[in-house]
């Protein structure tokens, strides 16, 4: 999960630099500390993390600290304090008035907020709020949204708020839904790119399943006896991966042998990386020659039968491994009727990676469906390790190709807008706060015959080189079950040793989890953590953690000095 999380990490910049940079405008509102009188009205002021010399009306003491609104951010600078109530606090209302907002209670709310977290503001900041607020019904979660843009100084614009506000109302508003309202809208599409990567998101056991059993039946037809072979060949005809006229000596002209030799390259890697054996030194100095010929000659089937044994070696020792299949951009696989080679080949394949609701298969369908969702799509791109191809093959980066094009339905450009608005928002709220990060992220998961969500809050700090730290994490699941109903999960990770809390409205769930207490235990211990304790709470008692991941990064702020929000 690190290299995900580290993905979407951006780089940060303090408020104090923010500060420095940006100048004062005519008619904010800023927080400032007297620091010393030069006479004739002149004093120097400490303006978050600057010091500025202006022009100030009234008598004031040094050290004094107080409110005041730029009225001309010229040479000189001047400031007028800003009234205050009966309290010594700013007076709000008098302060909206003066900018023709004085009605609005809920930009009323933002500016109090601002004010008691000492926050420069502007008018232009504050009748954008006004703006966007008036086009939502829900306004106390638009406020908690339009608060947390302010604290990370983005633009207060509709296309930045909107992912945002989608994102945080993510455990109300399911993004299975909204994926399952796209794909009713694309069935008359026919069978495009982003049919197929919503199929690995939705229905991810078995999307892998198909692509396992796809990639057995070619080892089969590349390591096998002659009877194993040609069954395997008529399999894959089947499946109309490969065209009626192939043979077991020219299948691999229907690949791309250029992604292969990349697909080849991976999977070299991936061999090296393993504990070295006979068998797996054997399959390197096969794909390294096989990889020489190609260069030399262009003999694309040696390569391509290469690179099928080697990742066969490979699955057997890490099942979770990219597929090499995936590079050669075959056709896609029709499985409404299987040749039995294929049921063979399934079989064989589940035996591997496990039954649906096994811990090894669920591990490698959150990772499948992590990596298919392309919430990191831009960070994918920047990373020179990684192939622009493998990037563009999610649902974000689909969705980006599909509302770049020209005339299509406004129903499915409102769809895939509102799932992309989803995804750019989660994207947005997994942001670094100081030595913090913050990860959200939702996404639809599959256990046996029940398709639901998984809503996910991730808060840990960051160790030197910028990567989060598991030693030292709370993570906060969300998740509907059909029997169980909502469940929510905390879980908190202190020097590697785990303690959960869970909470359901059923108040035995204590004596039906007990059971499984000792094989979580065991689990903990193979990955590296000690297990602490697990506490069940019925909701009928006791509130359960909400989520809302705006209003949640502003209670847990990190502070330095004077922070700009």
């Amino acid at each position: 999960m690190a290299s995900y999380i580290s993905g979407q990490q951006r780089a940060a910049v303090s408020t104090q630099q923010q500060d420095r940079q940006q100048p004062l405008k005519t008619g904010q509102i800023v927080h400032g500390k007297m620091l010393k009188s030069l006479g004739n009205q002149q004093m120097d002021i400490q303006v978050g993390g600057r010091t500025l010399t202006a022009v100030v009306s009234g008598a004031f003491s040094e050290g004094e600290a107080k409110w005041f609104q730029v009225e001309s951010a010229g040479n000189p600078l001047v400031l007028k304090p800003v009234k205050t109530d009966g309290s010594g606090k700013a007076d709000v209302q008098q302060l909206l008035q003066s900018i023709g907002l004085g009605g609005n209670k809920e930009v009323k709310a933002l500016l109090s907020s601002m004010i008691e977290k000492q926050v420069s503001v502007t008018t232009e900041k504050l009748s954008s709020a006004a703006t966007l607020l008036s086009g939502i019904t829900d306004k106390e979660e638009g406020l908690s949204v339009l608060k947390w843009m302010v604290s990370k100084d983005l633009p207060l614009k509709e296309s930045i708020f909107r992912p945002l506000l989608s994102a945080n109302a993510g455990i109300s508003e399911p993004i299975s839904g909204l994926l399952n309202q796209m794909k009713n809208l694309l069935q008359s599409q026919g069978q495009t790119p982003l049919n197929q990567v919503m199929q690995s998101v939705q229905e991810p056991y078995a999307k892998m399943l198909q692509d396992h059993t796809i990639q057995r039946l070619f080892e089969k037809m590349s390591d096998g006896s002659p009877a194993v072979r040609n069954q395997a060949l008529e399999g894959l005809k089947s499946l109309q991966v490969l065209p009626q006229n192939a043979t077991l000596n020219n299948w691999a002209i229907t690949a791309d042998p250029v992604q292969m030799l990349k697909g080849s390259e991976n999977i070299l890697k991936a061999l090296h990386a393993l504990p070295q054996s006979q068998n797996v030194q054997a399959q390197i100095n096969q794909l390294e020659q096989a990889v020489k010929v190609y260069q030399q000659s262009g003999a694309a089937q040696q390569l391509a039968e290469a690179v099928i044994k080697a990742q066969g070696v490979l699955l057997q020792v890490k099942p979770q491994s990219p597929l090499s299949i995936q590079s050669m951009q075959l056709p896609s696989a029709d499985f409404t009727q299987p040749h039995q080679s294929v049921r063979t080949a399934a079989a064989e394949v589940q035996s591997l990676i496990g039954q649906q609701n096994s811990s090894s298969s669920i591990q490698m369908m959150l990772k499948e469906v992590i990596q298919r969702m392309g919430t990191d799509y831009e960070a994918r791109l920047l990373n020179a390790g990684n192939s622009p191809e493998t990037a563009t093959q999610t649902l974000k980066a689909q969705l980006v190709s599909l509302l770049s094009m020209q005339g299509i339905n406004t129903q499915v450009r409102e769809s895939a807008e509102q799932v992309l608005n989803r995804l750019n928002g989660m994207q947005l709220l997994s942001a670094e706060n100081g030595p913090q990060q913050q990860l959200i992220m939702q996404f639809p998961i599959q256990l046996g015959a029940q398709h639901t969500d998984v809503m996910m809050k991730l808060n840990g700090r960051k160790k030197s080189d910028g990567t989060l730290d598991p030693e030292h994490v709370r993570v906060l699941f969300y998740i509907t079950l059909s029997e169980l109903k909502e469940s929510i999960i905390d879980m908190n990770v202190q020097n590697s040793v785990v303690s959960l809390d869970i909470y359901n409205e059923n108040e035995h769930l204590n004596q039906l989890a007990k059971p499984f207490v000792p094989a979580l235990k065991t689990a903990l211990q193979e990955a590296g953590y000690s297990f602490s304790s697990v506490k069940f709470h019925s909701t009928r008692e006791v509130d359960p953690p909400i989520m809302n991941p705006a209003e949640d990064a502003l209670s847990s702020a990190y502070h330095k000095v004077d922070l700009k929000i």
